[in-house]
C-alpha cells in the first residue's frame, strides 16, 4: 500500500518531463567542482564523479543543453553572480546564495573538523578550539558549511586565526605543513586529505555539529526562465524518487556512504 503514491509521483514526473522536454532549455554553463569524489580525474577513464554524472542525468531527463565548466568553488560563485554560469550541484544554502539561487536539495551531509590524534583528544568541540588561542583553522575560499561552523569560520578570520586556500588539496598539503591546526572538511574528502599524510591515522574527524543536518542542492539563478528551473527541478524530483541519485552516490562513496548522504527530507 505504501508503494501506491510513490509509483503514482514518480508516473507524474515522468510524464512531466516528457511534456517539457519537447521544448527548448538552454544551452546554460553548468559549473562542476574538483572536489573528492563530487569531480575528478580517473586515470583510467577520464573526468569522472557523482556531479559529473549528476549534470548528465539531469540533461538528459529534462531535455535541457548543459555545457559543464570546471572551477574552483569562489569562482563558481562568483561567476554565479554575475549571470556567467546558471548552474552548480553540491551547494550547501547560506542566505546569500539564496538571493542569488533555487536551491533544489537532493542529498545531505555536514562538515567535521580534521585534527591531528593527539589534539583531537583535548579539543573535542567548537568552543574547546576557540578556547585556545594559540590554534588556527584552515579552510577553502568559498566553502559554506552550515550556519554553526560559518559563526565559526567568521569569528577565526575576525581574530586573525583563519588561514585560507584556492583548493582542497592546497589546503590538506598545508595541514601536514602545520600552516593551521584544524581542516574542515566533508566526509567524502576525508581520504584526499589522508593521502597528504604519511600515517593514514595521523588525522582523525572531530563531528563539531553533530545535530545539524545540511541539505546539498542544484542551485539555478533565479534569472533563469521559470519553465527551465521546473523541468530541472521535476527531473531531479524524478532522479529521488526513482533512486538514480542514490545509484549515483553509492557509484562513488559505496553503499553505506549514500545511505547516509541521500536527502531525506526536511
Amino acid at each position: 500500500m505504501t508503494r501506491a503514491p510513490t509509483r503514482n509521483l514518480l508516473a507524474g514526473l515522468v510524464l512531466a518531463c516528457t511534456a517539457l522536454a519537447a521544448q527548448a532549455c538552454g544551452p546554460y554553463t553548468a559549473a562542476l567542482y574538483p572536489y573528492a569524489r563530487f569531480y575528478y580525474e580517473d586515470p583510467q577513464g577520464g573526468p569522472a564523479g557523482i556531479d559529473k554524472d549528476m549534470f548528465e542525468e539531469l540533461a538528459r531527463r529534462s531535455g535541457c543543453q548543459l555545457r559543464t565548466v570546471v572551477e574552483s568553488r569562489v569562482r563558481i560563485w562568483d561567476q554565479m553572480r554575475r549571470g556567467v554560469v546558471q548552474m552548480t550541484l553540491s551547494a550547501i544554502s547560506s542566505p546569500e546564495r539564496l538571493q542569488i539561487a533555487e536551491l533544489v536539495p537532493y542529498a545531505q551531509g555536514r562538515y567535521h573538523v580534521l585534527m591531528r590524534r593527539e589534539l583531537a583528544a583535548r579539543i573535542p568541540s567548537i568552543a574547546a578550539f576557540e578556547a585556545d588561542a594559540g590554534l588556527k583553522l584552515l579552510d577553502v575560499r568559498g566553502y559554506v558549511h552550515g550556519p554553526t561552523i560559518d559563526a565559526w569560520v567568521q569569528r577565526m578570520r575576525s581574530q586573525g586565526r583563519l588561514v585560507e586556500t584556492g583548493d582542497f588539496k592546497t589546503a590538506a598539503r598545508m595541514m601536514r605543513g602545520g600552516r593551521a591546526d584544524a581542516l574542515l572538511a566533508l566526509p567524502s574528502s576525508w581520504g584526499t586529505a589522508l593521502d597528504a599524510f604519511e600515517d593514514s591515522g595521523e588525522l582523525v574527524p572531530v563531528d563539531v555539529t553533530p545535530n545539524e543536518r545540511n541539505a546539498v542542492a542544484l542551485a539555478m539563478l533565479h534569472s533563469m526562465p521559470e519553465p527551465d528551473r521546473l523541468r530541472l527541478r521535476r527531473a531531479m524530483q524524478a532522479m529521488l524518487a526513482d533512486g538514480a541519485v542514490y545509484d549515483i552516490l553509492r557509484r562513488h562513496l559505496g553503499e553505506k556512504a549514500a545511505k547516509t548522504a541521500i536527502y531525506a527530507g526536511e
